[in-house]
C-alpha cells in the first residue's frame, strides 16, 4: 500500500545478484510438470550489481522461465533515475525469438499499480 511505500522509500542502492541466485535454486529444485515458469523482477531503482549477474542469469535461464521486468516509478514522467532503472533491468528479461524484450518489460508509475482492492 502507499503507506508502506512512503515509509520504505527508495534506497540508494538496489541489488539483485543474491535474489537471482535464490530464484535459480528454487527453479532448479522444483519439479518440471509442463507448466510455463515465470519470474517477475520489480524494481524502483537502477540495479547496482546488474553487471555482475551473468552466472546467476545462466543458472536461472537453464530452467527456461519467462523473465519479466517491471520498473515502478514515483512520478508520471520518467526521471533520470527511472531511465537508469530501465537500462539496468531490461537486459535481464527474456525476449521473443528475435531477442526483442519489449513484450516482457514495462515501466509504470506507482499510481498504475493495483492492489486486491483495485487501483491505488
Amino acid at each position: 500500500d502507499l503507506d508502506w511505500h512512503a515509509e520504505n522509500h527508495m534506497a540508494k542502492q538496489t541489488y539483485i545478484q543474491e535474489g537471482l541466485e535464490m530464484t535459480a535454486e528454487i527453479l532448479a529444485t522444483s519439479p518440471v510438470d509442463g507448466r510455463r515458469r515465470a519470474v517477475y523482477i520489480i524494481s524502483d531503482g537502477k540495479l547496482d550489481d546488474a553487471g555482475r549477474v551473468d552466472s546467476q542469469l545462466d543458472k536461472l535461464h537453464a530452467s527456461k522461465p519467462d523473465v519479466f521486468g517491471i520498473v515502478v516509478r514515483r512520478f508520471q514522467q520518467n526521471t533520470v533515475e527511472d531511465r537508469q532503472a530501465e537500462a539496468t533491468l531490461k537486459p535481464l528479461v527474456t525476449g521473443d525469438s528475435e531477442g526483442i524484450r519489449n513484450d516482457h518489460f514495462i515501466n509504470i508509475d506507482m499510481d498504475h499499480m493495483a492492489s486486491v482492492d483495485g487501483p491505488l
